[in-house]
């Protein structure tokens, strides 16, 4: 694996963030939901929301980078766990160790025990990615209303054990 940094996300970071979440949306998503949510969330909107996130104490982002920022984590306590609220690479760094290393290091740094995530329906490449990570899937879905739109999400679960990772 190249060699990289893992760290806290800031403010400054916003704008990077959005550019590597479009981008994987566009990689990895169907043509129609990836117009629709790249119409649906201009840059600004899509750069305001970081930004609120990132100032939020909610929520704990941290990004991995060498030269540039290449992807970033979002975890979000809820009641009984951590929801794992966003997990985007830059499509060439995908498939490469970094998904799994920026998992490690959140799990690491927020003591998660449990963790959950949704993810879409027809994204195969991240049910894999879950499932190869010890994720499982409960058989609980919801729907995500987007642009007008209903898309069907999968919920995915996580219990970490020492040495997990």
């Amino acid at each position: 694996m190249t060699k990289v940094s893992i760290r806290l996300a800031n403010a400054g970071d916003a704008l990077a963030i959005c550019r590597v979440q479009r981008l994987s949306w566009q990689h990895l998503h169907s043509d129609s939901l990836t117009v629709h949510m790249l119409e649906a969330l201009p840059v600004a909107e899509h750069f305001l929301a970081w930004q609120q996130r990132l100032d939020s104490a909610a929520y704990q982002t941290w990004v991995v980078e060498q030269a540039e920022l290449m992807g970033f984590i979002c975890l979000q306590q809820q009641a009984q766990c951590q929801e794992l609220s966003a997990l985007y690479l830059l499509p060439e760094w995908i498939g490469q160790g970094f998904g799994k290393a920026l998992l490690k290091h959140a799990c690491e740094q927020t003591k998660a025990q449990h963790l959950y995530c949704w993810v879409m329906q027809d994204n195969q490449h991240a049910q894999g990615f879950y499932r190869h990570l010890g994720f499982d899937f409960t058989g609980e879905q919801q729907q995500l209303y987007f642009a007008g739109q209903a898309y069907s999400q999968k919920k995915a679960h996580l219990t970490l054990r020492q040495g997990h990772f």
